[in-house]
Parts: structure tokens; sequence; C-alpha cells
């Protein structure tokens, strides 16, 4: 019989293959990337009807924290949908082993005065 860790990864890698879309997760400190970006598979949440479309200024996003060399911080970047995101709140990891992360739209250093 498998362990409930080994459960929990198949669970993860199922969700990832059914419903999974390739993100670019950028570490950032001080407001600068830190370390060489990754491609990840990411769980995009569904959005209210009204906010469907390409992208919105606010996403929310699973992913497994083990693809990640570190643990996903608030501050870090995520690029996906042609758009450039800043992290808010990482959420605890569900019962698999899968955090949430809250995303808004990143203004560009071009578009600030």
């Amino acid at each position: 019989m498998s362990d409930w860790a080994t459960i929990a990864a198949g669970v993860n890698a199922a969700m990832q293959d059914a419903f999974g879309e390739p993100v670019v997760y950028q570490s950032v400190q001080g407001g600068f990337p830190v370390g060489d970006p990754l491609t990840i598979t990411a769980i995009r949440h569904v959005r209210e009807r009204g906010e469907s479309g390409a992208a919105a200024s606010a996403e929310e996003i699973s992913i497994n924290p083990a693809d990640l060399p570190a643990d996903p911080q608030p501050g870090d970047w995520v690029t996906a949908w042609g758009t450039q995101f800043v992290v808010g709140p990482v959420r605890q990891p569900d019962p698999n082993g899968m955090v949430q992360l809250s995303l808004i739209a990143r203004q560009s250093p071009d578009d600030q005065p």
C-alpha cells in the first residue's frame, strides 16, 4: 500500500496534467530577480464570467512548491497569459501539498511617472 505522500504526489501530477498551464516563475529579492526563471506548471483558478478573458489584473493559481528550489514568496514574479504578475499572499498548502498564490498584474517601470 502506498503512503500518503506518494498518493498526494500522484494526485498533484494528475491535476497538473489535466488542468495545468506553463508559467514562468522568477524569485525576487528587494525588487530584483534572483537566479534563473523557471517554467513550471500552474493550475489557473476559474474566474467569474464578468472577469473572463485572456488575462485579468488579478489571478489565482495553485502550484506544487516542490517544482521550485525555494518556497514561493510574496513579491516573486509569475509570467503567464502575456502578463507579468507579482505574487501576493501565499496560502497554506492544501491536503495534497499544492499552494495557492494570489497574483496582481505588475506595472512596468516604463508605466510609472
